[in-house]
């Protein structure tokens, strides 16, 4: 037990202002007839890096943004024919009209959303009348997935997250660093992000695994004891076809002028079947290709100025069950319960094409 804590504290070194080194893995070129896909740095994205790196010759090309509406651009030229997204974020852009004929295609991300707070909090009654940050990878998140979830979430717990919360909003490295701070009471935050940040906490309050961590390159901060009792995913009853303790979060959203495309569709579906095969291998073995995956997280989102998970916290969040991929479960499957699901979230359901990009 002590090798595990040990491992998992130093793991989260590498998040909310405890410097560590990484190396930046270069990553092959895409295929000259390669598809763009385009996902902000959010958890969906850790397979399909590790798919990217299995099969020089997969025929995509992953365009990183910062936040998912810098995929609207990109979708409605053309330059990028999918997206990795949270399925209640693009639902909203076709409901919108922000792209007006994106559909989803596919369901992998199942579990990954927390609130972290301090060890008491046990809901967000605890809350009431408290700082609260919602975060972003890189811009404020204001708008975000996190932030649609977060408002739905309070909403469940029956308060009024404008009035019973004082919301703020900010990038994840500076809210995490004010919680870890005591200055703000809780942060809405996926894991690996999650994960990190508890264990930064406990690491904390050890000096002996501290020292261990600084042995290793590592700058430990102080923070006030910290725990993610609040599990979003746990939060949202009363759907009986979502699998104990996950929701559909997301997958591969797809515009349909492209997967009308014949030759684009069988690039396409090659590539959420490569993703597929990644995200069940990154399960099995997160240990065995974790640190790949943190360094390609790197290679494409360091200029956007996003600070990517070390591959020993990204393995540790898989073996604590807070991150959760699976591609087991077809939209079909729950296409009553995600309806519902949808409409809580956004506020309305999208329109039956959503679900069936052909």
């Amino acid at each position: 037990m002590a090798h595990t804590l040990n491992r998992r504290a130093v793991a989260g070194a590498g998040l909310f202002g405890l410097a560590a080194c990484a190396r930046i893995e270069p990553a092959h070129a895409a295929p000259a007839d390669a598809i763009g896909v385009a996902s902000a740095p959010n958890p969906h994205v850790f397979p399909l890096l590790l798919a990217i790196a299995r099969d020089p010759q997969l025929p995509v090309r992953l365009i990183p943004i910062a936040e998912s509406r810098n995929a609207d651009a990109l979708l409605q030229s053309g330059e990028a024919a999918a997206m990795l997204a949270m399925s209640y974020v693009a639902a909203k852009k076709r409901m919108t009209g922000a792209v007006p004929d994106l559909a989803l295609h596919s369901l992998h991300f199942w579990r990954g959303f927390f609130q972290v707070a301090g060890e008491s909090v046990r809901s967000f009654a605890d809350l009431r009348g408290q700082r609260v940050i919602v975060s972003g990878p890189v811009g404020n998140g204001r708008g975000g997935g996190g932030d649609i979830i977060f408002q739905a979430a309070v909403r469940r717990a029956g308060l009024d997250p404008a009035t019973d919360l004082s919301v703020e909003y900010m990038p994840v490295s500076e809210g995490g660093a004010q919680v870890a701070a005591g200055t703000a009471a809780a942060i809405t935050i996926p894991s690996p992000g999650s994960t990190g940040l508890v264990a930064r906490a406990e690491m904390a309050r050890r000096p002996l695994m501290a020292a261990m961590a600084r042995m290793r390159g590592v700058e430990v901060g102080p923070s006030v004891p910290l725990a993610a009792h609040i599990d979003m995913q746990r939060i949202f009853t009363g759907f009986d076809t979502f699998p104990d303790g996950q929701l559909p979060l997301g997958g591969f959203a797809v515009t349909q002028r492209a997967y009308a495309n014949a030759e684009i569709r069988a690039k396409f579906e090659r590539v959420v079947n490569a993703y597929k095969d990644a995200a069940a291998l990154l399960m099995r073995e997160p240990d065995a290709h974790a640190d790949q995956v943190s360094s390609l997280f790197a290679h494409y989102y360091a200029a956007l100025g996003a600070g990517g998970p070390p591959g020993m916290l990204l393995s540790r969040s898989i073996e604590n069950g807070d991150l959760v991929y699976r591609g087991d479960i077809e939209v079909a499957a729950v296409r009553g319960d995600l309806g519902a699901w949808l409409a809580e979230l956004n506020g309305q359901a999208p329109d039956h094409a959503f679900f069936a990009p052909g």
